[in-house]
């Protein structure tokens, strides 16, 4: 019985065997594949049957369905790791600027007391500088 054998360009090859273009080239200089130039053109041998059964589509395309069904569901659960992680990070910024708006409330309430205390003691001191001044005067009218 005959081998099947066929000669593919790259590209189909690449589609076939599922692997990358540098995975095919890899093994084309390793010498895993074998290929026959014509001019710039390059065809790889692949053996089994011209055209491939519809069972053989079906189990590849199943496979493939299998392989992205396992890929979404790894990034789906990376998703969902990052969207609490952005919220854990949203909470803690919040509870941070509440602090910081809580601080400086503080420090707002606290200048404000401090210039109402400074200009109590200024007026103290003026009050106090007067009644020195009139204590003064009026000693010095009962003395002369």
């Amino acid at each position: 019985m005959d081998e099947q054998v066929r000669w593919v360009t790259k590209a189909e090859a690449v589609r076939e065997l599922e692997v990358s273009l540098s995975t095919l080239d890899r093994k084309i200089r390793r010498g895993e594949i074998e290929v026959r130039r014509e001019g710039r053109r390059v065809y790889v041998r692949l053996e089994g049957p011209t055209y491939v059964s519809d069972d053989e589509l079906l189990r590849r395309s199943l496979a493939r369905e299998d392989k992205l069904q396992r890929r979404l569901w790894e990034l789906d659960g990376r998703a969902s790791k990052l969207e609490r992680e952005r919220d854990e990070a949203r909470e803690s910024a919040s509870a941070g600027r509440q602090a910081y708006e809580e601080m400086e409330e503080a420090d707002r309430k606290e200048r404000t007391a401090h210039g109402r205390t400074k200009r109590l003691a200024m007026r103290l001191g003026l009050a106090a500088t007067a009644l020195f001044v009139i204590c003064a005067l009026v000693t010095w009218q009962l003395l002369t």
